[in-house]
């Protein structure tokens, strides 16, 4: 059952004004986010982790009309590229083969990072999720733009034997985190 009655509808809009409405942070405020990822070292009476710190720190706006937030130099200066992580993840390497070889025996994070880009490239890291395809992405350069990157890193995702090749790496970071599983299906 409906009623319905009528009315005048009256113009409420008239004389009326509204704010914007926004959201205003206080000066100097910011927010980030931290993802770590922690591997295990054996070696024995030691307790050692391996990690990854990845982080992300943003400046919040003190006003609802900053443009500083929309200009796409901004965003330009403070990217990382390829190169750059490249850099750490050798730097990182080499403390880890330090650590965990008493003496480091020429090994160097270089050739282990190499290996590490061969190796992803002859296996599938399907059924990894998310992880799997940031590494994935992360250690393939074919797989986005062209960055300018050395030779040799270019070289190492096409090379056909990994181990041959990058013998001075007696372990890659693939070896250190996982290992290969063999399914007979049939």
């Amino acid at each position: 059952m409906c009623l319905a009655r009528g009315s005048k509808v009256k113009n409420i809009t008239h004389g009326v004004s509204r704010h914007i409405r926004s959201i205003g942070f206080p000066e100097g405020s910011g927010m980030g986010i931290f993802f770590a990822l922690g591997v295990p070292i054996d070696i024995p009476d030691k307790s050692i982790l391996f990690s990854f710190y990845f982080e992300a720190n943003y400046g919040l706006p003190g006003n609802w009309n900053s443009s500083y937030y929309t200009e796409v130099e901004h965003f330009k200066r403070r990217s990382l590229d390829r190169r750059l992580a490249y850099d750490i993840i050798t730097k990182k390497l080499e403390k880890l083969i330090y650590v965990s070889l008493s003496d480091s025996n020429g090994y160097s994070g270089k050739n282990c990072l190499l290996k590490t880009i061969c190796e992803i490239a002859k296996y599938s890291l399907k059924g990894n999720g998310l992880l799997g395809d940031i590494v994935r992405i992360l250690f393939a350069p074919s797989s986005s733009q062209e960055e300018n990157l050395p030779d040799e890193i270019i070289k190492a995702e096409f090379e056909e034997n990994c181990n041959r090749r990058y013998k001075d790496c007696e372990k890659s970071l693939l070896d250190i985190v996982s290992s290969v599983v063999y399914n007979d299906v049939g």
